[in-house]
């Protein structure tokens, strides 16, 4: 009987042994592979933050060339509009002192209107545009 005693005792304590074991490798593993996964973590934040600040240098160096650039862009914009809107008045004024226009002059007209218009009209030639297209496309009488 006493031999059964200590082959159960035995049996348990192998279990017991086996099991404390068992669970400290687990906790052991566990806690290898989450600073595993946290030094991958920071590796991957660090190349992202590296990655960030590549692209604001280029982001700024793009910034800093396109500078000079949008600025020619607005000037030539600004001189395109002003030369745009002076040949719009005058054509105007020239259709109006005519008393006519013809559907072409009309058509150029508006489309050079709506060309001004995309630029960032500001009002200026709105009533021309409206007194030409309602100006008869004939001479009185004709």
């Amino acid at each position: 009987m006493q031999g059964w005693i200590v082959g159960i005792i035995c049996t348990v304590a192998e279990l017991v042994i086996t099991t404390v074991v068992g669970f400290l490798l687990k906790r052991w593993w566990d806690k290898r592979e989450a600073e595993k996964k946290e030094l991958e973590q920071l590796r991957e934040q660090q190349r992202a933050r590296a990655e960030q600040a590549r692209c604001e240098t280029v982001k700024q160096s793009l910034h800093n060339e396109l500078k000079p650039i949008k600025q020619d862009m607005l000037l030539m914009k600004r001189a395109m509009q002003k030369d745009i809107r002076r040949s719009l008045r005058q054509d105007a004024q020239l259709y109006r002192n005519r008393g006519y226009a013809s559907h072409q002059e009309k058509t150029e007209f508006d489309e050079l209107y709506w060309v001004y218009h995309n630029l960032g009209k500001n009002g200026v030639v709105d009533r021309d545009h409206e007194d030409v297209m309602n100006l008869p496309e004939q001479r009185q009488g004709e």
